[in-house]
């Protein structure tokens, strides 16, 4: 046999016994295409704002914050004109919702959709359709997401042409109008989309590998000569957002009004999409004001400012910044879902999973028919 032919059958093999988890962890990627944006929408709906009234001020906002339980750490993001679902949070699990308007806790706002996007995350990840993690699922989403990115590298050589005519390479780069038969489209459709979506798929599955498997999140932090840091332990010293200054100095005055701080902010970096306010310990000379220009997870589009609470000006204290191991990781993450590069990037990602979809539909019928083919000859 072949190298070639070899790498067909293992190619034709592993796609039929993946092809119901491959399937279904490309469906759930596509419903998960715009999850943030719907949950923030669902937020944002439970608002309303009463008519003729201006939303509270950055410092009512804080204030409100405060009276329902945040302390120094929290992060209070305020989305750009103050009139979406202010979040409040120190982590994932500690976090809640503030009216913009009246400073109250907005109870249930978007739970309905966190809890679809939630199971439909499940199965995704770890194949769990009840229940939180299961075991046995992620073993198999993790296998069969690895045999994907196999699949997509032994497609591409097997969509190599060994001549490179135009006459040959429209069928395999186009879509046609017309086809003889059921088995020419889906051969038709299976190489175009393989090939144009190959790149991204790519990028998808590699970037779960990540996720899936330890050995994989060591490698990216090995790259960087950096230990996996221990879930739950002591934070890495690399500075904080209220770190002294150069000069040490302490309050000259009251600290003034948190309003004229994010003005003073975004004076320096120019207006976003949202203004998030790290709340700082009592007494704290500085506090930390984060703008963010982007979709709330590009860190290039974030600009962090920490300025005197006393209002005399920019400190030069540097904010505390993550380590480029823990940086590549975001990366990562965010690459995964494609919101790394915006609305075109999920879009892209969601298109991606979309063709996988037919990617292994396609494939699965012509594999059928290739096997059934061979046992009518024998």
């Amino acid at each position: 046999m072949t190298f070639r032919r070899t790498v067909f059958w293992t190619h034709l093999a592993a796609g039929l016994v993946t092809a119901l988890f491959i399937g279904l962890m490309s469906i759930t990627s596509v419903l998960l295409t715009y999850e943030r944006q719907m949950i923030r929408w669902a937020q944002d709906a439970a608002v309303s704002a009463p008519a003729g009234e201006a939303p509270l001020t950055f410092q009512g906002l804080v204030d409100a914050a405060a009276a329902e339980g945040a302390q120094a750490g929290h992060v209070v993001t305020v989305p750009d004109g103050r009139s979406g679902a202010v979040h409040v949070a120190a982590g994932r699990r500690n976090a809640f919702l503030l009216d913009p308007y009246t400073g109250d806790r907005l109870e249930g706002a978007g739970e309905g959709m966190e809890a679809f996007f939630g199971r439909v995350m499940h199965i995704h990840r770890w194949l769990a359709f009840t229940g939180g993690r299961n075991d046995l699922g992620a073993a198999i989403n993790g296998a069969a997401n690895l045999a994907f990115a196999a699949l997509i590298l032994t497609g591409l050589y097997l969509w190599w042409p060994k001549v490179w005519r135009w006459a040959f390479l429209k069928t395999q780069l186009l879509f046609r109008r017309h086809y003889p038969s059921a088995k020419a489209r889906h051969y038709n459709w299976h190489h175009v989309m393989g090939f144009w979506m190959a790149l991204p798929l790519l990028a998808i599955t590699l970037t779960g590998a990540v996720f899936s498997y330890g050995w994989a999140n060591a490698l990216v932090y090995a790259a960087f000569g950096e230990s996996v840091p221990v879930r739950g332990g002591p934070p890495v010293p690399a500075g904080t957002a209220d770190s002294a200054p150069d000069e040490p100095r302490g309050l000259a005055g009251e600290p003034v009004s948190l309003d004229a701080l994010v003005a003073r902010a975004i004076a320096e970096t120019g207006p976003g999409r949202r203004i998030a306010i790290t709340l700082p310990e009592e007494g704290a000379e500085t506090v930390r004001i984060s703008v963010d220009h982007g979709n709330g997870v590009q860190a290039s589009l974030i600009d962090e400012v920490v300025v005197f609470r006393d209002g005399s000006g920019l400190a030069t204290a540097t904010p505390a910044r993550r380590s480029p191991a823990a940086e590549a990781r975001r990366y990562i993450r965010f690459l995964h879902t494609g919101e790394i590069y915006g609305l075109a990037g999920q879009t892209l990602a969601g298109l991606a999973s979309l063709f996988a979809v037919l990617l292994v539909y396609t494939g699965a019928c012509l594999g059928v028919t290739r096997l059934r083919r061979m046992w009518r000859e024998r």
